[in-house]
């Protein structure tokens, strides 16, 4: 109970502060990437757009890079804990649909963030190799997160495999809506891919099986 009524409270000044901040801070390196280029922009320009002080970048952020992919740890233990609290009767494709599919509303809020940052990763060689870095990652993630429904210590090749088909038709989804009309639905286009996605494989069998919800930060 005190957890929930801590998450309740509206955050201190100070906390809004730093939340303003950070998100200014994101708001201007991502700007700046989309105007010169993510190679060419330095931690002070972004600084000095978003009205702090190159030291103040630093309390924030480790890298430039980093901007790019703040709120990615959020992101994945709420995948994590939505995809494992999802009826044991799906599967585990139908279950990664399904989360998806409700974490999507949120995209909303961030499209104009994505463009710039699809925007940013063009621009750079660099940086799309750190991208294909943090794809490894995220396979990895989702794999863990498979391998917990299917209550196995560890994920097999076949979580593998399906975290990073289920990973890549997410990404497919995401970028077909941030390149599309503004008033499209993000979950239109995820439960399409998905829905693909289950036509070219073999029906998941249907037998029950025990499942144990494990904790988001295994």
């Amino acid at each position: 109970m005190a957890e929930e009524f801590a998450a309740a409270r509206p955050p201190s000044r100070r906390q809004a502060h730093k939340l303003r901040t950070e998100r200014a801070l994101q708001q201007a390196a991502l700007d700046l990437f989309a105007e010169q280029g993510y190679d060419t922009t330095t931690t002070d320009e972004i600084a000095e757009r978003a009205g702090v002080s190159p030291r103040t970048f630093f309390r924030y952020f480790s890298t430039k890079e980093s901007v790019l992919f703040a709120g990615e740890y959020g992101w994945f233990q709420s995948f994590t804990t939505q995809f494992l609290a999802q009826p044991a009767d799906l599967s585990d494709l139908e279950a990664m649909r399904a989360t998806l599919h409700a974490l999507a509303p949120d995209l909303n809020k961030t499209r104009r963030a994505l463009v710039l940052y699809e925007r940013a990763v063009a621009s750079s060689p660099t940086l799309r190799g750190g991208v294909l870095d943090r794809l490894e990652r995220d396979i990895i993630a989702i794999a863990e997160a498979i391998g917990s429904r299917r209550d196995l210590a560890d994920p097999d090749l076949a979580c593998t495999a399906l975290a990073t088909l289920a990973l890549m038709t997410y990404r497919s989804a995401i970028k077909r809506w941030i390149v599309g009309p503004a008033s499209a639905d993000p979950r239109d286009l995820i439960a399409e891919g998905f829905d693909a996605l289950a036509a070219e494989l073999p029906a998941a069998p249907s037998a029950p099986r025990r499942r144990v919800l494990r904790s988001a930060n295994r």
